[in-house]
C-alpha cells in the first residue's frame, strides 16, 4: 500500500463547497464544522471539524465453536493510516457505502453472514459509538455470528481462523489489534471469550496476582460494589438531562481558530490535530486507488484507567465525559484521556482532571500498550493505553461525573449504546487478555 499526502486540488473525488468537505457521490463521509452553544452563546474556543458519517457500519467477527476452543475469523486489514499498515481486524469491517459498493469495487467478503444471519447464529449484536472528539454522532453495529464447526467458510489470503488463546494476548501488545476489533470483543458476552468449559477469568482462581483480582472483581455480588449499578446508570442520565450546552453543525469555513488551505484544515490555536488529504494505491482492498481526508494528530494521547481495591474488590474509575460529537452529550470514558492541548467542554472538569493525573503519579502500572486509531479515518494517531492500581490511601472525590465499577458491572453495561466511549472500550479490552 502506498500512501501520499497531496493537495486537495488534486482530488478527483472530494469537493469543498464552503460548508463542508465531502465525497462527490454524497456517500462515504464528510468533514463538517461543529460549534458549541452555552446559554445561547457560541463558544468559539471549542469549535472544531468533525467527521460526519451518519450511516451505521458493520464490525463483525465470524466464530467457529470447537470442542477445546473457539476460533475467530481474523482479517489482516491494511489501512492507509495504520501503524505498520496491517493490523488484525474483524472478519467484516465495512461502512454502508463500502458494502453497498458505492465505490464500484469488489464485494465485501463474508458480508452475507451479517446482513441476513440466522437468528440463533447471532451471539452478539450491539450499537457502539466512535470517538466523540472526532466523529459527529457516529455508531457502528458490533456483531459476533457463529457458523457450525463443519461449515465451509473458505479462507482468503487476508483471513485466518485464529484460536482465542492466540488472539486475546495480542490485546496487550503494541499495534496488533485494531480499534474496531477491540470494540467488538469488549461489547460481546465475555463467556464467548473464556476457555472452553470455564467462566470468564475463572482459570486464575487460586493463582493470585492480577488474574485473580480480575476474577474477584468480575464475580463480586452487587452488595460489594462501591456504587449500585442503578446509581452508575443514573449518574450518566442525570448529566445528560442537566447539561447546559448544545452542539451544532456550522459551515466548515465559519469555524473560528481554524484555517482551510489546499493542503490541510489546520488549527490556528490550541488543538492537536489537522485534517490532510492523501492518495492511496493498493492491491489489497475492494478498489485499487482512491483519495481521502485523514485526521492526523501531532502528539500521542494518554488513555489511562485507574483501579483501586475498595472493600477488598478491585474497582475501576470511569469519567462521564462531555464530547462535542456525542449525540447524548456524555458517555463514560476512561479516568484520564487526551493530550495537554485538549479543551474540556465543561470548564469545572479541569481541576478534576488535574487531580486524577496527580493520582496517576502515585499508582502502579498493571497493563500498558500502544494502540492506534482506526487507519481508515486517522493517519498514525496513537495513544498509550494503560491500567493502573492506586494505593488504598488515595481518596477520589467522585463529584457528579466519576463512578467506580467492578468488572461484572462493566460487562453488564457495555452492550448499552452510547454508555462507554470508544476509548473506554479499548482500555477495557486489555483486561480481556486475562479472560
Amino acid at each position: 500500500m502506498q500512501v501520499e499526502q497531496i493537495p486537495r486540488s488534486r482530488s478527483k473525488e472530494w469537493i469543498f463547497d464552503g460548508r463542508r468537505l465531502h465525497h462527490i457521490t454524497g456517500g462515504f463521509f464528510a468533514v463538517v464544522g461543529a460549534a458549541l452553544y452555552r446559554g445561547g452563546e457560541r463558544q468559539p474556543h471549542l469549535e472544531q471539524p468533525l467527521i460526519d458519517q451518519p450511516e451505521i457500519g458493520i464490525l463483525g467477527f465470524l466464530v467457529r465453536p470447537g470442542r477445546d476452543t473457539t476460533d475467530f475469523l481474523v482479517q489482516a486489514k491494511p489501512e492507509p493510516g495504520n501503524i505498520g499498515v496491517v493490523q488484525a481486524a474483524p472478519s467484516v469491517q465495512a461502512t454502508e457505502s463500502n458494502y453497498r459498493r458505492r465505490h464500484h469495487g469488489r464485494p465485501t467478503a463474508f458480508l452475507e453472514h451479517f446482513l441476513s444471519p440466522r437468528r440463533e447464529a447471532v451471539l452478539s449484536d450491539t450499537l457502539q459509538s466512535e470517538q466523540g472528539t472526532r466523529f459527529l454522532g457516529k455508531y457502528n453495529r458490533n456483531m459476533i455470528v457463529a457458523v457450525p464447526p463443519d461449515a465451509s467458510v473458505p479462507e482468503a489470503a487476508a483471513f485466518r481462523w485464529s484460536p482465542l488463546h492466540e488472539l486475546l494476548p495480542l490485546l496487550v501488545r503494541d499495534f496488533q489489534i485494531n480499534t474496531d476489533a477491540r470494540s467488538v470483543l469488549t461489547s460481546a458476552p465475555w463467556r464467548l471469550l473464556a476457555p472452553a468449559g470455564t467462566a470468564p477469568f475463572r482459570r486464575w482462581r487460586g493463582h493470585g496476582g492480577l488474574g485473580e483480582s480480575l476474577l474477584n472483581s468480575y464475580e463480586a455480588p452487587e452488595e460489594r460494589c462501591a456504587l449500585p449499578t442503578a446509581d452508575v446508570i443514573e449518574r450518566l442520565h442525570r448529566l445528560r438531562r442537566t447539561a447546559d450546552f448544545v452542539p451544532a453543525v456550522v459551515d466548515l469555513a465559519d469555524l473560528q481558530h481554524w484555517e482551510i488551505t489546499d493542503t490541510a484544515i489546520v488549527p490556528t490555536r490550541r488543538a492537536d490535530f489537522t485534517i490532510s488529504h492523501f492518495s492511496v494505491t493498493t492491491t489489497e482492498r475492494e478498489v485499487t486507488d482512491w483519495d481521502q481526508p485523514l485526521v492526523a494528530s501531532s502528539s500521542a494521547a494518554l488513555v489511562a484507567l485507574l483501579g483501586q481495591e475498595r472493600g477488598g474488590v478491585l474497582h475501576f474509575l470511569f469519567m462521564a465525559r462531555p464530547e462535542l460529537g456525542f449525540g447524548e452529550r456524555f458517555q463514560y470514558g476512561p479516568s484520564i484521556q487526551g493530550t495537554p492541548e485538549d479543551a474540556l467542554i465543561v470548564p469545572g472538569l479541569e481541576d478534576q482532571a488535574a487531580s486524577l493525573v496527580a493520582a496517576l503519579a502515585r499508582s502502579d502500572t498493571l497493563l500498558s500498550a500502544l494502540h492506534s486509531d482506526e487507519g481508515g479515518r486517522f493517519f498514525r494517531c496513537t495513544a498509550r493505553y494503560s491500567i493502573h492500581l492506586l494505593p488504598g490511601d488515595v481518596t477520589i472525590d467522585l463529584g457528579d461525573n466519576l463512578a467506580w465499577m467492578t468488572l461484572g458491572q462493566i460487562e453488564s453495561l457495555v452492550p448499552r449504546p452510547g454508555f462507554f466511549s470508544n476509548e473506554a472500550r479499548s482500555v477495557i479490552s486489555m483486561m480481556l487478555a486475562y479472560v
